[in-house]
C-alpha cells in the first residue's frame, strides 16, 4: 500500500467530519482524505430514535459511491449506524472501519467498568452494542453506564462550542468508580481537555484512535 493512500471520510455532521479531518492532519498527514457528508441521515436518525431498516439501502448506495472513486479506505464517522456499518463490511471488498472500534480495543485494554458519554442519545444502544459484542470476542465481562448530555450537541450545531464542552465536562464530573470514560461520537473528541479538567478516570476518544487503526489496516 502506498504511504498516500486514498481515505474517504463518511459522516453525517459537519462536526463529526471536521474532528475527522484535524486527526488525519495530526496523527497521518501523508494520506489523502476527500469527504462525503449526508447531514439529512443524521435528522433520520434522530427522528426514528434509532436504525431502520431503508438506511441499509442507503448506505449501501454510498459506499458502492465511494468504492467507485477509488477508496483504499473507508472511514465512517457515525457512531449511531453501527448495524448499517456492519452490512457494507461485510459486502463490500474494502478496507472499512467503524468510528469506534479501535477506541473500544484501547478502552478494554484499560478497564471492564466503563462509562459511555455521548450527546445523542442513539448513540447509546449502538456503542453499547459494539463493546458487548468485543468484549464477548475477548471474553471479557463488562458493565456498562451510559451518561447522555442534553442539549450540548444542538450547543454544538448552534456554534457554541464553549457550551458544548462546558455541558459534557459537568456531565463526567457526576461519573464515579469507573475505569474509563469514553466518548462515544467524535464530535465529542473536542471536550477531552473539558473532561480531563474534572475527572481523573482515563479518557478515550475516536478520532485518533481511528486513524491509527485504519493505517494498521492499510499497512502504510
Amino acid at each position: 500500500m502506498t504511504r498516500n493512500p486514498n481515505i474517504v471520510l463518511f459522516s453525517v455532521h459537519k462536526d463529526a467530519m471536521d474532528a475527522a479531518v484535524r486527526a488525519f492532519a495530526s496523527d497521518w498527514p501523508e494520506a489523502r482524505i476527500s469527504n462525503l457528508l449526508d447531514d439529512g441521515l443524521f435528522a433520520w436518525i434522530r427522528e426514528t430514535g434509532g436504525v431502520v431498516p431503508e438506511m441499509h439501502d442507503v448506505f449501501r448506495r454510498l459506499t458502492r459511491h465511494m468504492v467507485s472513486r477509488k477508496a483504499d479506505g473507508i472511514l465512517f464517522t457515525c457512531s449511531a449506524f453501527r448495524e448499517v456499518i456492519d452490512t457494507c463490511i461485510k459486502e463490500f471488498d474494502v478496507p472499512i472501519l467503524k468510528p469506534n472500534d479501535a477506541m473500544i480495543e484501547q478502552a478494554l485494554a484499560a478497564g471492564s467498568r466503563i462509562a459511555v458519554m455521548a450527546t445523542v442519545g442513539p448513540t447509546i444502544p449502538s456503542i453499547s452494542a459494539e463493546i458487548l459484542e468485543m468484549a464477548a470476542a475477548r471474553g471479557q465481562k463488562v458493565e456498562l453506564l451510559p451518561y447522555v448530555v442534553d442539549d450540548a450537541f444542538d450547543a454544538l450545531a448552534g456554534g457554541d462550542a464553549a457550551r458544548h464542552d462546558a455541558l459534557v465536562a459537568a456531565r463526567a464530573r457526576e461519573i464515579r468508580h469507573c475505569d474509563v470514560i469514553v466518548l462515544a461520537q467524535f464530535t465529542l473528541s473536542r471536550a477531552v481537555p473539558a473532561v480531563a479538567a474534572v475527572s481523573s478516570i482515563p479518557i478515550f476518544n475516536s478520532p485518533g484512535a481511528a486513524v491509527a487503526k485504519l493505517r494498521t489496516m492499510l499497512k502504510a
